[in-house]
């Protein structure tokens, strides 16, 4: 039951090749965020290869931020305004890019603090006195 041109699948192989679970195919459908699929007379779902895709691109859309109704608007083609539409997931993933941005700054400077600590603190292996005399921690490594 396959077109040449347009081959369709089971669910097995579509959650193969989208990379996800055959739940998550089942739930994406439930969800309204897949179009229900064409079943054979014995009820068999099957897919094609676009929604293989829409799959792939809702997955990378939940990564990086947005959430499922987010993502059932983006890709909804029962709302009559697309540009605006694809204008507003645009933005959304501006935002979602900053904060990204903003979290990796902030890591950095964690990393750094971190490596500062590491180095006062090392000092501590050099020094035996017990206990720690006023001036500890050197105050060149005191920030």
């Amino acid at each position: 039951m396959t077109d040449m041109l347009n081959p369709l699948f089971q669910v097995s192989e579509v959650a193969r090749r989208a990379g996800v679970s055959i739940r998550t195919v089942r739930f994406y459908e439930e969800k309204g965020l897949l179009e229900a699929p064409d079943r054979t007379s014995g009820g068999m779902r099957l897919y094609d290869s676009r929604d293989i895709s829409r799959i792939k691109l809702i997955r990378r859309l939940r990564n990086v931020g947005l959430d499922l109704d987010e993502i059932k608007g983006t890709l909804s083609d029962r709302e009559s305004n697309h540009r605006e539409r694809v204008e507003h997931t645009i933005e959304v993933l501006k935002l979602e890019a900053e904060l990204s941005r903003r979290r990796i700054a902030e890591l950095q400077q964690e990393d750094r603090e971190r490596e500062s600590l590491i180095l006062m603190i090392s000092q501590c292996l050099k020094c035996d006195a017990n206990p720690c005399p006023a001036k500890c921690p050197p105050q060149q490594y005191v920030i």
